[in-house]
């Protein structure tokens, strides 16, 4: 199923993207030639990561062309959280808002615990508004494409054998439709030490029969599908032939499938390449300007095992408004915010907040912050030469850690000591300094950015913070 491109509102919406901001040479026609390939699936879950790579583009702006591509209507952003073990989508949300901490994977029986840094994958859907395909109605698809190209990701492999999906294709035993009141009944083969799985792949509910090592003659099992779960006559199966009796008690048509795997949980070795997670969306500048709707919901948090947060504050800034006046100290203030921002984009972060005459960014490399640092302090002091009176004087501290992405009042933030520190660093630091942590400095691409400057180290007592911190404190005048 395809129905051609819609020419007019396609032509429009390219014709706005490439406006939205400057692109390297045939970006736009890149992403153009991608929208109308032959293969359906080619853009079916587009990951910018890996278009960059395939592209020859950077991946920042790939991250940028999908979400200006989606805020024009081409796309849909699509939120996932996949299985560590399997990579199966164990959870599908087309917001941020349904974004929950903790999932369950059906197909390998486990819980998950979700961080935005590692199996939250952000992937970008081509728009039915712009050509409808066979994906955009998984209704239509045979049972072995919805379960290994609409849910299993096809970026995973398994080292030495190649994707996964493939592999499991080699273990698949029956996968059919099932009718409302309809029974099937199969005989299978199951080796020692491997697992009977029965799958029901558009509820995501499963029959997990772990197998004893004593073999069978025949064995019979039973199982009904109803609309909670699966209802089996066994809970086990041994080696050898097994009949299965497959019943859909429900009132809906069943896409159901039986396969075999190891016993042992061998496919825990299934691996991901690169892929746009959550983490690194949150510290965009372009999706926190275009997708200011796009929040957790309340009351909910998802952690964020490693993030470098970054806090800037204006020294003496209550006496340069006794100084200059508060309509002017206020044009002043903004137009510093503008150096500030234009730093933290340029690094791949994004301005979570401005506090009074303070920014909160975040980094998901510490070497980025540093590099940001470092250029606020030349623009500030740049933008003080030409006026000719230093009436800006940054202060600027770094920490990293595992922090909590979370909603406050109504825009995206963090929750946790990662923040407070780096808030308490940031006070410590005098007029034209930078104070980071040692979980900062200790990255050797920090150093390599520091080198020629003076990174004095010592121990701080922070305000809230029982123990001494070690910090580094560097001077940039």
């Amino acid at each position: 199923m395809a129905t051609a491109a819609d020419v007019a509102f396609l032509d429009n919406a390219l014709a706005q993207l490439e406006g939205a901001r400057r692109w390297t040479p045939r970006t736009i026609s890149k992403l153009e030639a991608l929208i109308h390939s032959d293969d359906p699936w080619a853009v079916y879950r587009v990951d910018p990561i890996t278009f960059a790579a395939e592209k020859g583009i950077t991946e920042q702006e790939a991250i940028d062309l999908f979400l200006h591509a989606t805020h024009q209507g081409l796309f849909h952003m699509e939120w996932r959280l996949l299985c560590p073990q399997c990579t199966d989508t164990v959870s599908s949300c087309k917001t941020m808002s349904t974004v929950t901490s903790r999932c369950y994977c059906q197909l390998c029986q486990n819980s998950v615990d979700v961080h935005l840094d590692e199996f939250i994958a952000v992937s970008f859907n081509l728009s039915p508004r712009v050509r409808e395909l066979l994906w955009h109605h998984p209704e239509s698809l045979n049972v072995e494409d919805l379960m290994l190209r609409y849910r299993i990701d096809r970026r995973a492999t398994m080292p030495g054998m190649g994707p996964f999906s493939e592999m499991m294709r080699q273990l698949i035993l029956f996968s059919e439709y099932l009718q409302p009141g309809q029974t099937t009944e199969l005989a299978v083969d199951v080796p020692p030490e491997w697992a009977l799985v029965v799958f029901e792949a558009a509820g995501a509910r499963t029959l997990f029969y772990a197998t004893d090592s004593a073999p069978a003659r025949e064995q019979s099992i039973n199982a009904s599908l109803t609309p909670e779960s699966w209802q089996a006559s066994h809970s086990t199966a041994l080696p050898g032939k097994v009949v299965l009796k497959l019943t859909n008690d429900t009132a809906q048509r069943a896409p159901v499938i039986v396969y075999t795997r190891p016993n042992d949980g061998a496919d825990s070795g299934v691996q991901m390449g690169p892929f746009l997670n959550g983490n690194r969306l949150l510290s965009n500048q372009t999706f926190r300007n275009l997708f200011r709707a796009e929040t957790l919901a309340a009351g909910e948090g998802v952690g964020v095992r490693d993030l470098t947060l970054l806090f800037t504050d204006l020294k003496g800034s209550t006496e340069m408004y006794e100084r200059v006046g508060d309509l002017s100290a206020f044009a002043l203030v903004q137009q510093h915010f503008e150096h500030l921002r234009r730093a933290v984009q340029e690094q791949e972060g994004a301005v979570v907040k401005t506090i009074g005459d303070a920014v909160m960014a975040s980094f998901t490399r510490p070497e980025q912050a540093v590099k940001a640092a470092l250029a606020m302090f030349r623009e500030i002091e740049q933008f003080n030469t030409q006026r000719g009176t230093r009436d800006l004087i940054l202060k600027v501290g770094a920490h990293r850690g595992h922090t909590i992405a979370v909603t406050l009042n109504d825009r995206l933030d963090y929750f946790g000591q990662t923040v407070n520190i780096a808030s308490r660093v940031q006070n410590a630091a005098h007029a034209d300094e930078f104070c980071i942590t040692e979980e900062v400095f200790s990255e050797p691409q920090v150093q390599q950015a520091l080198a020629g400057k003076d990174a004095t180290r010592e121990m701080a007592q922070l305000k809230g913070i029982a123990a001494l911190v070690p910090i580094r404190r560097v001077s940039v005048v």
